[in-house]
């Protein structure tokens, strides 16, 4: 070890030695490890191109052609970090819960947590129960709670950012989004100063953004130079300050609550409740000395990629049903405008909330859901062996004409009408997961913030309905979704059109 610091100059500093060590192993790694593929599972590809280029380029196709030609039986990729096994839809209720697959894990290798940037993702493997039990056991049991701030924080975003122009404007709408879903997750993830703390938000947005793109551009590259791709690429080093500057910014708030919540308890009085998620952060913890930052970061990262990815959908689905649009006003008018942001308001929004479940089904953002890790060789019902050490996946089942009629027509009510049915009122909700509908995941792992998702979804949904009218940019071709692997996502020069509108009902003052 002596020998090692002898190389490193004298008065460099830390954060380059890290760097420098972590490029270092990366290089031994790749030299003395191979991810090969597991035998006994097919490995597809397609086009004439090798399986791992087949993956990256054309992933759904190769899944398709995984299907047809295992005849439903499982089958192998071969991802940019190693080889994944694809499972049919059928297994999706007999893994959901089993104990020897771990769902952190799977993640381990494809987000590259032993990188600095990466603290947040590494948060999500070590310490996986904080950002978990903090949206379980307090964000969704508070959603009543919250529901004030959604609202505050959409109409100051809303306005802010959409203006009251009732001249058509074209908007890049994904950055338009996350610029609202970054402000309006904030105010309940951190409080209403930071939420609107310039320096938090664009760490909010470009965080998210760089940390996807550096992943995907690293498993793109061999497994020998990644070392050198992270640090040419300029993700890397943004991802890098802001994790700094994330700390010049939360680590004050933290010690503020917890000198509060340690000065409450040495009274022997009880600590005063919280209404966001860092300081439910810190509850949960139960005095243990975590990484805070990155469980903000990991929350905010989920939060905000998946939410602006969501909405985003559904209103280029708006713009492309526009017959929809009214429907999904006179509901509005009707529910909110006579119950306002009742606690039970979101909920009585049915054909809302079945547009919102039938957008994802259309246009799913990724076409495999309940990553695992297996942590013991387990053997499925019908004798399939999963191996120790290999990663999985379920195939989604959104166009299956035994569960869903016409399945390729876009129906808005489509859910309503099932939930209609004899004992169905809950089985197809937005948030309801199961087989049929793994956009959240299934089992113990499915998504538990969701619930917060889908009601700052519909929040933010209901103004921009009753405040804008909404279409396709004319004379522009109509947007084409950005396609890697099996994920599908809205591009970030996406352009829609927007006019303010006067709403039947003031959703500003109810």
């Amino acid at each position: 070890m002596e020998a090692i610091r002898n190389f490193v100059p004298e008065g460099l500093p830390v954060s380059v030695q890290v760097i420098g060590a972590t490029i270092l192993l990366g290089i031994v790694y790749s030299l003395f490890t191979k991810n090969r593929p597991w035998p006994s599972f097919p490995v597809v590809s397609v086009r004439g191109l090798s399986p791992r280029k087949s993956w990256m380029y054309h992933g759904h196709e190769v899944l398709d052609e995984g299907s047809k030609q295992t005849n439903g039986r499982p089958f192998q990729i071969m991802t940019g970090t190693g080889p994944k096994i694809v499972l049919p839809n059928k297994y999706a209720d007999e893994i959901r819960n089993s104990p020897e697959l771990n769902f952190p894990k799977a993640f381990s290798s494809d987000f590259f947590v032993n990188y600095p940037g990466f603290e947040a993702h590494k948060q999500g493997l070590t310490h996986d129960f904080l950002l978990r039990d903090t949206v379980r056991l307090k964000l969704t049991q508070s959603l009543g709670l919250v529901t004030g701030d959604l609202v505050d924080e959409t109409i100051s975003t809303v306005d802010d950012i959409f203006g009251h122009s009732d001249a058509w404007t074209t908007r890049m709408i994904r950055e338009d989004l996350l610029e609202v879903v970054a402000r309006v997750s904030s105010r309940v993830f951190l409080g209403e100063a930071l939420c609107r703390n310039r320096r938090w938000l664009d760490i909010a947005k470009t965080f998210t953004v760089d940390s996807f793109s550096l992943s995907f551009i690293m498993r793109m590259a061999p497994a020998i130079v990644r070392p050198f791709v992270y640090l040419v690429l300029p993700h890397s080093a943004r991802l890098r300050k802001s994790v700094r500057d994330a700390h010049t910014l939360i680590v004050p708030e933290v010690k503020k609550r917890k000198a509060v919540v340690d000065a409450a308890r040495a009274a022997g009085e009880k600590p005063p409740k919280v209404a966001d998620t860092l300081g439910w952060m810190y509850d949960i913890a139960k005095g243990q000395d975590l990484d805070f930052v990155s469980g903000q970061l990991s929350l905010t990262m989920a939060a905000i990629h998946t939410t602006t990815e969501s909405t985003g959908r559904t209103l280029l689905d708006l713009c492309e049903y526009p017959e929809v649009v009214q429907q999904l006003r006179d509901e509005i008018i009707e529910v909110v405008g006579r119950e306002g942001w009742a606690k039970t308001t979101l909920y009585k929004l049915k054909l809302l909330d079945s547009f919102l479940r039938e957008s994802q089904r259309v246009s799913p953002l990724t076409a495999m859901s309940m990553n695992r890790y297996v942590e013991k060789t387990m053997t499925l019902s019908d004798g399939v062996r999963l191996p120790k050490g290999a990663r999985i996946a379920i195939l989604n089942d959104f166009t299956n004409p035994e569960i869903y009629a016409e399945p390729e027509k876009f129906d808005a009510a489509r859910f309503v009408k099932k939930r209609r049915e004899p004992g169905q009122e809950n089985s197809w909700q937005f948030v309801t997961t199961s087989p049929a509908g793994l956009s959240f995941g299934h089992g113990e792992h499915a998504c538990p913030g969701r619930f917060f998702a889908s009601n700052e979804i519909k929040i933010i949904l209901c103004h921009l309905l009753m405040k804008y009218d909404w279409r396709f940019a004319p004379d522009v071709p109509k947007p084409e979704p950005h396609v890697f692997e099996s994920i599908i996502s809205v591009k970030p020069d996406t352009q829609i059109q927007a006019r303010r509108r006067k709403p039947e009902v003031d959703l500003d003052n109810l």
